[in-house]
């Protein structure tokens, strides 16, 4: 395979990485606003003490969420100008943004691997919390937070959902570092293919000469 068609095929991997990594970036702002905005969440952080561990972890989810689709997304549109503009400085931007996604997901994949009960444990010891309060009837606004906090289901039901979500996270955070890991590699080639003019698609360079 010659050097044209090497880097006609790099281009065409990125704009396919490209267009599966902004529906994996959609994928995950969606599953960030479901459970920032859904009903069982938003029911337990409500319950939850101003200093427990499941209100910090709830605005820490959703801020990083964010962040990992934002970054998703521009690490998205500066690859796919880099290649129909064949730019340096936006492939460059690209492969920083796909780093910085790489980078994170790897802190978030070890955290969650160290500490894969976390999450489940700061939502049970919330709600015993309030159990507890309620029974002992120390206000009445404790057996408002119990009840709001069945509506939403029992407590076998919140603990099964939470360990399916959990589930899906994971298996997103996997597949955003395989394509990080692939994204940064076809970024840099085409960052070192233009940079030493090898990509045939240009049509080449031109010098005025006086007459």
């Amino acid at each position: 395979m010659g050097s044209h068609s090497r880097v006609r095929l790099a281009k065409c991997q990125l704009l396919a990485t490209c267009f599966f990594t902004l529906l994996l970036g959609l994928s995950m702002g969606i599953l960030t606003i479901l459970t920032h905005y859904g009903g069982r969440s938003v029911i337990i952080h409500a319950t939850s003490p101003d200093d427990d561990l499941s209100g910090s972890m709830y605005y820490w989810a959703f801020s990083l969420g964010i962040f990992l689709t934002s970054m998703l997304t521009l690490g998205v549109v500066l690859s796919t100008l880099g290649v129909v503009r064949e730019a340096k400085g936006l492939m460059a931007g690209g492969f920083i943004s796909f780093a910085l996604v790489f980078l994170v997901a790897v802190q978030v994949t070890f955290w969650r691997y160290r500490e894969p009960s976390k999450v489940e444990n700061s939502v049970l010891d919330t709600y015993d919390l309030v159990y507890e309060q309620a029974m002992r009837n120390v206000s009445d606004i404790w057996w408002q937070r119990l009840v709001a906090m069945h509506d939403t289901g029992c407590l076998q039901e919140i603990r099964s959902l939470m360990r399916e979500h959990l589930r899906l996270t994971t298996l997103l955070l996997i597949i955003t570092l395989a394509f990080m890991v692939y994204g940064m590699f076809l970024t840099s080639f085409l960052w070192l293919t233009i940079h030493y003019g090898r990509s045939l698609d240009r049509k080449g360079r031109y010098t005025l000469t006086p007459q």
